[in-house]
């Protein structure tokens, strides 16, 4: 990883710079997924990115929108990240630990299931011909408390 005592004032202005598009697209993967955009969430993505939580190992980026929106797109989520770790490998490679809460609402037939969960996304990012995109995600919780059953509709995705 190289340091700032390493880079030219020129390349630590480019790093800031670098790392405020990547805290945007984290902030627009966040609002694109609780706002149902999952074109916009879509376009943050590259074509090959695996993301891997509660709901399974997903790959490729129209496979993993597809899951998502089954899986939240009769919910109210509130997704809140936080304290963004990012670190460069090289100049066009990111990888970042963001510390997150989620709230999950899903309705069904025998009433709503909550899920608030707390933890983790591990990420990698790649810089692409339109700037910075998601390349993997993976989630860790430390706590998930839930409330209700989850509907068999949204629980026959998980499997």
């Amino acid at each position: 990883t190289m340091t700032g005592n390493d880079l030219s004032l020129e390349q630590r202005i480019a790093r800031i710079e670098d790392l405020e598009e990547i805290k945007l697209l984290k902030a627009r993967y966040c609002r694109c997924v609780d706002t149902k955009d999952w074109a916009g969430y879509r376009a943050l993505l590259v074509d090959d990115y695996c993301l891997d939580s509660t709901g399974g190992l997903h790959t490729g980026a129209d496979a993993v929108v597809a899951f998502v929106e089954a899986a939240l797109g009769a919910a109210t989520t509130v997704h809140q990240v936080h304290t963004p770790e990012i670190d460069f490998p090289d100049d066009d490679h990111a990888t970042g630990v963001w510390a997150m809460e989620d709230w999950v609402v899903i309705p069904g037939d025998g009433g709503e299931f909550r899920l608030h969960g707390m933890g983790h996304y591990h990420e990698e990012y790649i810089r692409t011909a339109d700037g910075w995109r998601l390349q993997r995600t993976k989630e860790s919780r430390l706590r998930v408390d839930t409330e209700g059953a989850l509907p068999t509709d949204v629980s026959s995705l998980a499997r």
